[in-house]
């Protein structure tokens, strides 16, 4: 399930093995070489380090092997220990994949402004995980299991790779930045709200709005992003589904796309509470006065159903036109450069070749998604954690199936 020892640069593949969007690994320009500098603290999925790299300071978020619960996988009467089953919502939904495809997003769309510039995953050594483990024991730092409940089981060898070894520690390669969420400012926060609306439009929702993923003023972290095509969002996926299981699909994708606005007025509301008698207060919400979306009683429905609204349908994204989100040869991306669709050259940090000039446009207003439901629905519509309240799937033929009621 987890990506192998490679045993020479060929192996060394843009992650994850699903459709869309796919991350490069780190250019070391020979060897792997890394200085571990400092140990900068964890979070639920990861440890964070600040290392050098050829000379250039970095931050290294190195993924734990968290358990099933932490990701969006199988429903838990599924059985654990079927790698193709665990591995087809790996390369979907697990952290470090989850990580890969929304950086491979922005990447390939040429919008890496949206958030903390990203370099590339690494595949720790086993010199380099000696060395970091040497360095910080004090720290008994722990990659199996997440930060509430360290070690309780030994992830990382649930499925070995050849020679039945234990996959190595995946890591991602960031530009290092500092947080500083006294002073975030209604500058600040509406550029990350504008930000928010932009990374939906590239397809990229669930992204866990909250001043702890605030570096340098930009979104620092995608590991719990659901970026499209994905078998949340996407029904043409899986051409077996049926017409419930696509409703029940398009409603939890219309939740995950709402909370990050919720979540965004959550996080002033806290940020308000904690700093506005010493910074001032910051009056900036998604929704009128941080209340959350209004619904409105729809008369012309017999079934009476209210509706509701979010900024961004992100469904509307088309990802098939992104040649490396859909595995397009070498030999179609150079006919398309020689069309003019593609750039030869997207400039320093565009591993993809996006121009500037031929990015996607993204509207400062994009057209809002109405919603229709059920009037119970509508009222309980709140805030709710990123990490509970999942539809249960089932994998079948290569496929997976939203369970309903």
């Amino acid at each position: 399930m987890y990506p192998d020892w490679p045993e020479s640069d060929a192996d060394l593949v843009p992650l994850p093995k699903c459709d869309g969007p796919k991350l490069k690994p780190f250019d070391f320009q020979g060897p792997q070489n890394i200085e571990f500098i400092e140990y900068l603290g964890e979070g639920l999925h990861s440890h964070v380090f600040k290392v050098t790299i050829l000379g250039q300071v970095y931050a290294l978020k190195l993924f734990r092997f968290v358990y099933d619960h932490n990701w969006v996988g199988p429903a838990n009467d599924t059985d654990p220990n079927d790698r193709e089953l665990m591995s087809a919502f790996y390369n979907y939904s697990e952290p470090f994949s989850c990580e890969c495809r929304a950086f491979g997003r922005l990447q390939e769309t040429g919008y890496e402004e949206l958030a903390v510039k990203c370099f590339g995953y690494v595949l720790l050594d086993e010199e380099h995980e000696r060395a970091m483990m040497t360095q910080f024991s004090d720290l008994e730092l722990e990659f199996n299991g997440d930060i509430e409940h360290p070690g309780a089981e030994d992830m990382r060898s649930r499925f070995l790779g050849k020679h039945d070894r234990a996959p190595p520690i995946r890591g991602i390669i960031k530009e290092f930045g500092v947080e500083d969420e006294k002073n975030l400012g209604a500058t600040i926060v509406r550029k990350i709200l504008r930000d928010i609306i932009k990374l939906q439009q590239l397809g990229i929702i669930r992204i866990d709005v909250a001043t702890r993923q605030i570096i340098d003023d930009k979104i620092c972290d995608f590991s719990t992003a659901v970026t499209i095509p994905h078998f949340i969002t996407n029904p043409e996926l899986n051409p077996r589904l049926t017409p419930a299981m696509v409703s029940a699909m398009e409603r939890e994708t219309f939740k995950l796309s709402i909370n990050d606005y919720l979540e965004f007025d959550d996080m002033m509301f806290d940020w308000n509470l904690d700093y506005a008698d010493e910074k001032g207060r910051i009056s900036v919400y998604a929704f009128f006065g941080g209340q959350g979306c209004q619904h409105k009683y729809n008369l012309r429905n017999k079934t009476a159903k209210e509706r509701v609204y979010t900024f961004v349908d992100p469904r509307k994204y088309d990802w098939r036109t992104c040649p490396t989100s859909v595995g397009t040869s070498v030999e179609e991306v150079t006919k398309r450069r020689r069309l003019g669709r593609i750039s030869k050259s997207g400039g320093h940090g565009n591993p993809q070749g996006v121009s500037s000039k031929m990015r996607r446009h993204l509207r400062a207003r994009p057209p809002v998604w109405h919603y229709k439901c059920e009037s119970k629905w509508a009222d309980g519509l709140e805030w709710s954690s990123p990490f509970s309240n999942w539809m249960l799937w089932d994998y079948k033929d290569g496929l997976m199936f939203p369970r309903i009621k």
